[in-house]
């Protein structure tokens, strides 16, 4: 957010830069970890270089002619099409044979690569607007990036907290007021401030009624919302329904599609110019994925190839629309999505776990024992076979509400985003070979009108 709107005073280069040498630092740091402040510590670094990397989508496709846009997305993501098909797998096997850490030097590598490849080669104009760092560093919305990270901050803690504590206590209540009200201050600031530079400029927002760009910004998130919601729903499913917890090698084949779709999906984007009127393309991508990612809440132990066709035919879905969406446009959701499963499989657990137990033949004083070691390597061991198969079916039920209100929450979001998509605008007239910037180090950089 912040990084975003201001590499437009500042150019781009040192941003994407300076993010993948964070990115690096937070690889290593978590790759050489000893303790869990450590990791924390890592991947707060690595969220902070990852934020100003996102900007390589639209300083690639800038280079490029207008109607190369949507190819040139995809270009700047190739990396991670190979990325959503092979962590998964090697993921499994780094935690399973204890080899975890490889994943976050392999990335480090890929970080470092990027580094020097963009230091070397990538010289973008300095001053896109033509103003002097003193000038800009001046004129920066100063006001807005604090109320913007005040309130946002406290908003996201009490996402987090929301599935911990009750929805009365002081640690969901308080968070949520004081962000509310600051992001109210932001908005009001952003509406009538003077702000030479605003975070979020109004103009740009309220361009033909929020058609040409706030309509496809919401789109953007909620398509982005459902690959998180598939990504803890798959995942759970295969955990909990499809795969033993010790057959690793299982688990990894079966979060192989979810991958591969994501890839099909994407590779449909070099349709995009031959078949025109992008904005139906981009609702046409979003409701196939909605559709099918809510249906991913009718999973249970007994459909998984069901589940898989799901799967495969939303992420497919996704693959086409987030690249259709950030031609047209050019976290907080996980954790939407995680506070909701946690808090809904807990409160389900509690119910349906002592009802199974009970059933199986143990006695009520007993309950209170058993619930401390569900989950643990000590509940197979305690108590006999009956007890056990019993309660991991109930814990397999207490899942499938979790699922379904991952699934159901996603759908209302969905909802907003076809929404959304219909009233985007056709950017056909706008496919041209018009090209808006030119790298510095290029016979073409005189075209800039800015150095």
């Amino acid at each position: 957010m912040i990084a975003g709107a201001n590499t437009d005073l500042f150019g781009r280069r040192w941003f994407l830069v300076g993010g993948n040498l964070v990115c690096f630092v937070g690889h290593i740091i978590v790759g050489t970890a000893k303790s869990t402040n450590q990791i924390i510590a890592g991947m707060a670094l690595t969220g902070l270089g990852a934020g100003t990397c996102q900007m390589a989508a639209f300083a690639l496709t800038e280079l490029l002619p207008n109607k190369w846009r949507h190819i040139g997305v995809v270009l700047a993501d190739l990396a991670v099409y190979i990325t959503v098909v092979i962590i998964p797998i090697t993921a499994r096997y780094g935690y399973f044979v204890g080899n975890w850490r490889t994943n976050f030097y392999a990335a480090a590598g890929l970080q470092a690569a990027s580094f020097v490849g963009l230091l070397l080669l990538y010289f973008s104009p300095a001053h896109p607007l033509g103003l002097p760092y003193a000038q800009a560093f001046a004129e920066l919305d100063y006001i807005g990036i604090f109320l913007f990270i005040a309130g946002f901050l406290p908003i996201l803690m009490d996402i987090i907290w929301a599935s911990s504590f009750p929805s009365t206590d002081a640690h969901v209540v308080v968070p949520l007021v004081i962000g509310s009200v600051v992001m109210v201050g932001f908005a009001l600031w952003k509406t009538y401030g003077n702000a030479k530079h605003p975070l979020t400029p109004n103009n740009i927002f309220t361009s033909s009624r929020g058609r040409e760009f706030t309509a496809p910004c919401i789109a953007l998130a909620i398509i982005n919302m459902f690959y998180y919601s598939s990504s803890i729903i798959w995942p759970t499913m295969v955990t909990v329904f499809y795969a033993d917890p010790k057959d690793w090698k299982r688990a990894a084949a079966l979060s192989l599609p979810q991958g591969l779709a994501i890839t099909l999906g994407v590779l449909l984007s070099i349709f995009g110019s031959k078949i025109r009127n992008w904005q139906w393309q981009q609702a046409a991508a979003v409701t196939i994925m909605v559709i099918f990612g809510s249906l991913l809440g009718l999973g249970n132990p007994g459909n998984q190839n069901m589940m898989i066709a799901f799967l495969i035919i939303s992420q497919v879905g996704y693959g086409r629309a987030i690249y259709l969406c950030i031609a047209i446009t050019q976290m907080v959701a996980q954790a939407v999505y995680l506070a909701i499963s946690t808090s809904t499989v807990t409160k389900w657990t509690a119910k349906l776990v002592p009802v199974a137990a009970l059933g199986a033949g143990v006695t009520a004083d007993q309950i209170t024992s058993l619930m401390g070691l569900v989950g643990t390597a000590n509940f197979t061991t305690t108590y006999d076979a009956s007890v056990v198969t019993a309660v991991n079916g109930a814990i397999q039920k207490a899942n499938e509400r979790g699922i379904q209100g991952i699934a159901y929450t996603s759908l209302a979001f969905g909802i907003v985003g076809i929404i959304a998509c219909l009233f985007c605008k056709d950017v056909d007239a706008k496919m041209t070979n018009k090209i808006e910037m030119y790298i510095e180090n290029s016979k073409m950089a005189e075209r800039n009108s800015h150095h």
